[in-house]
């Protein structure tokens, strides 16, 4: 059965208010960590200018055993280390509640998803047929384990983000002639290391809100397979975010999966989502045409772009060898495996891309 229009209505519908909560996690925990540096600033601006004074009278940086004789710096220190397991916490427990809602949701959506793509005269019967089999009891087990991911991303982030300090610390900077401007240097140096730290929990925020949903989607599909034939890979190709949406993505968009496949693995941050492909109506008992799907064609959306759009998509060089037809979007993704999180898709390399081309000849 093709995706309908109305399924992906339902499906842009319930991306959204996956992403919304990605972004409401996202969003509290910036301003928490926003907060908690400016509570540290007092301190790091008062062990800043130890250090520095130090470094200008003795005309060096000092080594890791002298800053450990500096009562400010190794004050400041502690008291970043203490905040930084306190938004350690806090950032599993924002991504775990974001996470959870994203797989209520889901499994709220679904049935309305799927039961859009057969005749009116069926919907309500498949919808309460689909709901039955999404299982309350599997929905715990998948925040159980969503969970356990979660802590496994945001466990190490305090210890990360204290070690990076460290190094810069140890590392410095040029003293130059005016320690007023060493000292600022010093404490943005200082403060960059902490927003990465903060950088990385958004990040993880985004992603396993997001990997949630896939999660509880692909449950609910596999729940349903009496009815399912696959799913289908929908990136954002239509819009104002098309010209946003990445080679890799843009070149998965429309593809067909087999329902036991995970995914969408797009890359983190990735809002690609996965649309269940119901089998054919005559497969299931019913007797009537089938309208034609409405998946945005990617060639033919690709080609409504401008030009400048579509070089912000694949770049001039990758541009050029897809014009010239010496690569296919086939070639444009490639998979990469993270043994600390999950396989994904992403832009395959411009030299590979180029040998790829070359064999061709």
């Amino acid at each position: 059965m093709a995706v309908t229009s109305r399924t992906l209505q339902l499906i842009r519908a319930m991306r959204a208010a996956v992403g919304g909560f990605a972004d409401n996690a996202v969003r509290d925990l910036t301003a928490q960590w926003v907060a908690a540096w400016d509570r540290l600033a007092p301190t790091w601006l008062q062990a800043v200018d130890v250090l520095v004074a130090w470094a200008v009278a003795h005309g060096r940086w000092p080594t890791p055993v002298e800053l450990a004789r500096m009562g400010p710096v190794q004050q400041a220190l502690a008291d970043t280390d203490e905040t930084l397991d306190t938004l350690g916490a806090a950032t599993t427990a924002t991504v775990v509640t974001a996470a959870g809602l994203a797989i209520a949701a889901t499994a709220a959506a679904e049935p309305d998803v799927i039961a859009s793509q057969l005749p009116a005269a069926y919907r309500q019967n498949t919808r309460e047929r689909v709901a039955e089999q999404i299982l309350p009891s599997a929905l715990d087990v998948i925040r159980t384990r969503v969970t356990q991911a979660i802590t496994a991303q945001t466990r190490p982030l305090s210890a990360d983000a204290s070690a990076a300090i460290r190094r810069e610390l140890v590392r410095g900077v040029e003293l130059g002639t005016n320690p007023t401007e060493t000292a600022r240097r010093t404490l943005a140096a200082v403060q960059g290391r902490f927003e990465g730290g903060a950088a990385r929990a958004t990040n993880i925020a985004r992603t396993e809100t997001l990997d949630a949903y896939r999660t509880a989607s692909r449950y609910a599909h596999d729940a349903n397979a009496d009815v399912l034939e696959g799913w289908v890979w929908l990136a954002t190709v239509t819009g104002k975010s098309a010209p946003r949406t990445c080679p890799s993505c843009w070149a998965m968009h429309a593809t067909v999966h087999d329902l036991t496949e995970a995914g969408p693995l797009d890359h983190q941050s990735g809002r690609c989502v996965r649309a269940p492909k119901v089998k054919p109506w005559r497969a299931l008992g019913i007797n009537l045409n089938e309208p034609a799907g409405s998946i945005p064609d990617r060639q033919a959306a690709f080609d409504a772009l401008t030009d400048q759009q579509q070089t912000a998509v694949l770049g001039t060089a990758r541009l050029a060898l897809l014009r010239a037809g010496r690569i296919d979007w086939s070639d444009l993704p490639v998979r990469r495996d993270n043994p600390a999180w999950r396989p994904s898709y992403v832009p395959r390399p411009l030299g590979d891309l180029n040998r790829i081309a070359d064999q061709r000849r």
